[in-house]
Order: structure tokens, then C-alpha cells, then sequence
């Protein structure tokens, strides 16, 4: 059983070294994507983008060999994200609802 003040081991220089590296291939890929395919590469483009956030994320922000606390505030900074954003989506998604009694109070 390991104390509570062993550090976890931090990842060599050449894995910061490969992550860099494919960083530059994926944002290399991301826009070969945009100018091959310029109407279908939102998905495609947006799932380069997930795995380059999640590559800094785990690797650069020390989240992948870091104390389990620094994930948990992650995982709860990203449930508020999504959060927010649900809040957001839902009312984009009813204004067509709500329009048409929002413009009679108005006149």
C-alpha cells in the first residue's frame, strides 16, 4: 500500500515527446480534412479535436499519472460544462414554442 505522500510517477520525456508528435499529426490531419472535404468534415474535424483535448488533457495537464483529486475537479468542471450547455441547447431548441407567446404579451 503506497502513504499519501508518495508522488505518482511523472511520465518520461519521450512520451511528452510522442504526444507532442501526434498532436502535430492530428492537427496536420485536421486540415487535410477541412480542405479535402469541405462539406462533410465537421464530425470528423470535431473528433481530431476531442482526441488532441483529450491527448493535452491526460498528458500536458498531468491528469493520465496525477492524484485521483485533480481528476475528480476535472470530471466536475466538464459535468458543469455540459451542463450549461444542456441549459443552452434546451432554450435554443423552445424558442419556437415560446415565440409565439412571447410576441402577444409584446403587443
Amino acid at each position: 500500500m503506497t502513504s499519501p505522500d508518495d508522488e505518482p510517477t511523472a511520465p518520461s520525456a519521450g512520451t511528452y515527446v510522442l504526444v507532442w508528435i501526434a498532436l502535430i499529426v492530428l492537427a496536420t490531419a485536421s486540415l487535410f480534412v477541412s480542405n479535402i472535404i469541405p462539406g462533410g468534415s465537421l464530425a470528423i474535424s470535431i473528433a481530431i479535436a476531442a482526441v488532441k483535448a483529450a491527448l493535452v488533457a491526460a498528458f500536458f495537464m498531468h491528469l493520465a499519472h496525477g492524484r485521483p483529486v485533480h481528476r475528480m475537479a476535472f470530471a466536475a468542471a466538464i459535468a458543469f460544462f455540459l451542463l450549461l450547455m444542456l441549459g443552452v441547447i434546451a432554450d435554443v431548441g423552445t424558442r419556437s414554442i415560446a415565440s409565439v407567446y412571447v410576441d402577444d404579451v409584446g403587443n
